[in-house]
């Protein structure tokens, strides 16, 4: 909230401005703050009396010509102040959008100074630096010398780490390499051994393959020979097996027809069963209904309840017998009406 004097009315401004915008303005100068102070005070000066002469515009109709202008001059009026207001707070922004850019670029400047003061000094350091460690290269390349001079050594006999031999003294290492040596050399003693014996065992393999192989063909051919039995006899059962499935399918779809037959047979049954039901029930409620009604009303009820129970008959003798029943029922209508 920012709080002004108005000079010429001498009276207090109260100023309300959102808290996003109130956190901003803690973080500037005074000076800043009294800026920003003034220039909310002259364009806001006048916007309570607008807003209370827009609040008391009423229109009461299509017809309300004079008020409606008034709404239009208003909204003329307050769109003119409101641009206008806008071109001042552009205009302050403008000013510090290019101070922020003249700043951008002195820090710019700044830091590439800096970063050649860097390279500038670190190539000096370095070239000190190298030639200040010279002992330490000097011993560190001795030491990478007889390190590599030890591992050609070693490598003639067997894979070993460096790290296992290369801090080791002279006399050490010799007999390190000495052990190394007679390893070696015992191994490739025991590797020929290894391959004179695996020729003989070769060779004694090649001549129990070519026998072997020759009682292979034997078997083979008996085995050729069950193989052709043996599809005989299956071709032979898979002619049973066909025979007999369809002899079951067969019998499957006989079974399954006369269950078909047999579920819709009950299901017509249950159907007449219940439209049976249904009619005695509503024969009963319209027999008590009919109690009631006079003795011609009642009788004429009665003889519209005569029905015969449904069966499913397709027979000349069966529509006969309905016919007639239906005509009978037409004669008791016709004597009831004659009461």
């Amino acid at each position: 909230m920012l709080t002004t004097i108005n000079n010429k009315k001498m009276e207090t401004t109260i100023i309300t401005l959102p808290i996003e915008v109130q956190a901003l303005a803690v973080k500037v100068s005074s000076a800043k703050q009294s800026e920003v102070q003034t220039v909310l005070l002259q364009i806001f000066t006048g916007t309570e009396d607008w807003a209370h002469q827009v609040e008391e515009i009423v229109i009461n109709g299509t017809d309300d010509k004079m008020s409606i202008g008034l709404a239009e001059a208003a909204r003329k009026n307050v769109k003119q102040a409101r641009l206008n207001a806008e071109k001042v707070f552009d205009a302050k922004r403008n000013e510090v959008q290019l101070m922020k850019s003249e700043f951008d670029l002195e820090d710019k400047l700044w830091l590439k100074a800096k970063q050649i003061m860097q390279i500038k000094f670190k190539a000096i350091e370095d070239a000190a630096e190298w030639k200040a460690n010279f002992v330490k290269r000097h011993e560190a390349e001795q030491k990478e010398l007889r390190t590599r001079t030890r591992i050609n050594d070693v490598s003639e006999y067997a894979a070993i780490n460096s790290a296992e031999f290369e801090h080791m003294s002279d006399d050490s290492f010799v007999s390190f390499l000495n052990g190394l040596k007679a390893t070696h050399e015992a191994r490739l003693k025991a590797e020929q051994k290894e391959k004179e014996d695996r020729i003989a065992k070769e060779k004694a393999e090649k001549e129990a393959i070519e026998k072997q192989a020759i009682e292979n063909a034997r078997l083979k051919a008996e085995a050729e020979q069950r193989e052709k039995e043996i599809e005989a006899e299956r071709k032979e059962h898979e002619r049973e097996l066909a025979i007999e499935k369809a002899r079951l399918k067969a019998e499957a779809e006989q079974r399954e027809k006369i269950e078909i037959e047999l579920q819709k047979k009950k299901e017509a049954e249950e159907k007449v069963e219940a439209e049976r039901i249904e009619a005695e029930l509503q024969e009963k409620k319209e027999a008590e209904k009919k109690a009631k009604a006079p003795i011609k009303e009642r009788l004429t009820v009665w003889i519209d309840g005569f029905n015969i129970a449904a069966i499913n008959i397709e027979n000349e003798k069966k529509e006969l017998i309905v016919s007639k029943f239906e005509a009978f029922k037409e004669w008791a209508k016709k004597e009831v009406e004659n009461l």
